[in-house]
């Protein structure tokens, strides 16, 4: 048990995605940041992505390789360019798997940022990637982010 629990663990806890130290990141090598989107970049089934958040990401894509992995349905985005991967199906992701494997980094190069501990965080602790976990843009959510959130809750205690 502890041991999947551990999996659940991010390896750093901030308000937002403005509270990451993207300088520090890079400083310490990391190349790839993969970014959910619902709730992490924008509210759930937001398309235009705020100015100072499509800022963050440019700024990155032009230092390093930033993707957007959602496990929602494809949708057309504006303010972004990077690539999106839809329907990512985290935490098992085969085809962010498959991307990965083709941009051939190191896994302790790669960090991971998301608002949920069973999709996004549990994904790249499996992987051996570098996690950090946001809290929600928004409370609105798809119904089994829903249930997952008072999952999260019961775990949290145990994690924190």
């Amino acid at each position: 048990m502890r041991g999947f629990l551990n999996l659940l663990k991010p390896k750093e806890w901030k308000k937002s995605i403005f509270e990451i130290d993207f300088e520090d990141l890079l400083s310490r090598g990391f190349r790839v940041f993969i970014f959910d989107y619902d709730n992490t970049l924008v509210p759930w089934r937001v398309r235009k992505v705020p100015e100072e958040v499509s800022k963050i990401i440019e700024d990155l894509s032009g230092r390093a390789t930033v993707i957007i992995a959602s496990n929602g349905k494809e949708k057309e985005i504006e303010g972004l360019k990077c690539k999106v991967i839809w329907r990512a199906r985290k935490p098992f992701a085969k085809k962010l798997k498959k991307l990965l494997e083709e941009i051939d980094t190191d896994k302790d190069k790669v960090v991971v940022i998301g608002d949920q501990i069973f999709t996004d965080v549990f994904f790249g602790n499996r992987m051996g990637f570098y996690t950090i976990k946001v809290e929600p843009v928004s409370r609105r959510e798809f119904w089994g982010t829903k249930i997952l959130r008072l999952l999260e809750r019961i775990v949290l205690p145990f994690i924190r």
